[in-house]
């Protein structure tokens, strides 16, 4: 291992202090999507969902991890940031493998799901050189019913999440681009109207 690779992990693991059990679980939900994908691919769906509302619940767990031990840091939201992104590719490959053709009935919504955020996140920084992931509503919704999504239509049948879960997505993503054409730069706006901090 590299010196500078040693210190990413010694920065990721315990943040230059003890160790970070926060950033551990933020990791764990990247690492549980292998074995999501070798049930899906041995043929045991149920095994697979399993696994992977374990791996969901950790975005939940993490950050209740860091504010109860005191140490919650802009390093850690950036990490949690960065898996999630990860992770909803991965559910992407989830979606392909458990419905075989769901990407030829829904295209679009795919697109806008999958590819919007990268889309976004590269807007984003051609316009302030920053990659910025605001906390609005609209975004907090997404990103549960994201999470959600591949649980959802197992459960319902209904294929129809898809195309509501992109519509919500779009939009936030579309929000978030206003919001930054206007001059907004705080990451914890409620929404896209909130009032801009002034320039100093």
């Amino acid at each position: 291992m590299s010196p500078a690779s040693g210190r990413l992990w010694r920065r990721v693991l315990a943040e230059d202090g003890g160790l970070k059990l926060a950033n551990l679980v933020t990791l764990s939900r990247l690492l549980l999507v292998a074995p999501i994908f070798l049930l899906l691919a041995l043929g045991h769906p149920f095994a697979a969902l399993a696994v992977y509302g374990l791996a969901a619940a950790t975005d939940l767990v993490d950050g209740w991890l860091a504010r109860r031990s005191g140490r919650a840091s802009a390093f850690g939201a950036q990490l949690d940031a960065a898996v999630d992104n990860g992770f909803s590719l991965a559910i992407l490959g989830f979606l392909l493998m458990s419905y075989p053709g769901v990407a030829d009935r829904h295209p679009l919504a795919l697109a806008v799901l999958f590819g919007g955020p990268i889309a976004y996140l590269a807007l984003s920084w051609l316009l302030r050189r920053r990659l910025l992931m605001f906390h609005f509503w609209s975004a907090k919704a997404g990103a549960v019913l994201l999470f959600g999504l591949w649980p959802l239509v197992a459960l319902t049948g209904s294929e129809g999440w898809i195309a509501a879960t992109a519509a919500l997505v779009g939009l936030s993503r579309l929000e978030q681009l206003v919001f930054i054409v206007r001059g907004g730069r705080d990451l914890d706006a409620p929404h896209g109207l909130a009032h801009l901090q002034s320039k100093g």
